[in-house]
């Protein structure tokens, strides 16, 4: 019997080790797997500044904004324009100012952050009360690291054009933007575009409180930001920041003008790209490398 007993304890205290090993074995993320394991630094978490609209441009090769629904631009008289016009004010301006409470960043690998003298400013005023929304589109989408000007295939006209949109670096936790508040019944979301081309909504809630306050929102795991190959890592885009106006909120609130301002948009982000001998070599064929000679086939 107490041989038995032996051979019954030994069986489970294997089995429990077994298990214990399972958990507490190697955690790194990657789905790449290279002969030098990851070490403590497979995870790089940053909090970058992708903007701080400091030197930002504005209209069509800048941050631009629209409205739904859209302002009349056109009509038979100038008083049809102003009598029918479901939009009576639509502006966007980069102000002077921001807020006390924001911290100057001393490092910044997208060098943005670095002062904050200031901050994008929208004004608006809709005829009639409603779903009304304010669209703030990025800027035209440029490598966050080099500047140039990134280009994605449009199925549907054959060609690669330069869509709107912040790169966010990395594999992006959580997003954060700082906003002015007059006590309007509005919510903010930001949509971001993940590599496949869905688009995600992600809701920072309501920006009904009186002066300067940072919202921030997570990117849910279900935002897809890598892929089995190297690069692992596939940038995600926020292509646009949405004002929204609560529908049941008192009529003369909805039709009054309005004014929101942002400053220093934030990511919070995995930097953390898996690492191997040879991992540079394929930027002779792109000619970033300066050791090779690209060649014509």
């Amino acid at each position: 019997m107490r041989a038995y007993n032996k051979r019954v304890v030994a069986i489970i205290s294997s089995s429990l080790i077994a298990v214990l090993l399972g958990f507490l074995g190697p955690s790194a993320e990657s789905k790449i797997v290279t002969n030098v394991p990851a070490d403590i630094s497979e995870k790089e978490l940053r909090a970058i500044v992708i903007e701080d609209f400091e030197n930002t441009a504005l209209g069509d090769n800048g941050w631009k904004i629209d409205s739904v629904p859209r302002k009349f631009v056109k009509a038979e008289t100038e008083q049809k324009l102003k009598m029918k016009n479901p939009v009576n004010i639509l502006e966007m301006k980069i102000v002077p100012g921001g807020p006390n409470d924001l911290n100057v960043e001393e490092f910044s690998l997208t060098e943005k952050g670095k002062k904050k003298d200031k901050c994008l400013g929208v004004k608006f005023q809709f005829r009639y009360p409603g779903t009304n929304e304010i669209h703030v589109l990025a800027p035209p989408q440029v490598d966050w690291k080099d500047k140039t000007p990134k280009f994605t295939f449009n199925p549907s006209t054959g060609k690669d054009e330069q869509e709107r949109g912040i790169e966010l670096p990395g594999q992006a936790k959580g997003i954060s933007v700082w906003v002015h508040g007059r006590g309007h019944p509005y919510t903010l979301e930001a949509w971001v575009k993940d590599y496949r081309g869905s688009t995600h909504i992600l809701k920072f809630g309501s920006i009904n409180f009186v002066g300067w306050r940072p919202m921030k929102v997570a990117i849910s795991v279900s935002v897809p930001q890598e892929f089995e190959s190297f690069p692992q890592t596939r940038i995600t885009k926020i292509t646009r920041l949405v004002v929204r106006a609560v529908p049941n909120a008192p009529r003369e609130e909805l039709m009054e003008s309005t004014y929101f301002f942002f400053d220093q948009l934030k990511v919070l982000t995995d930097t953390y790209e898996v690492n191997f001998d040879g991992s540079e070599l394929h930027k002779v064929f792109d000619g970033e490398s300066k050791g090779g000679e690209k060649k014509v086939q």
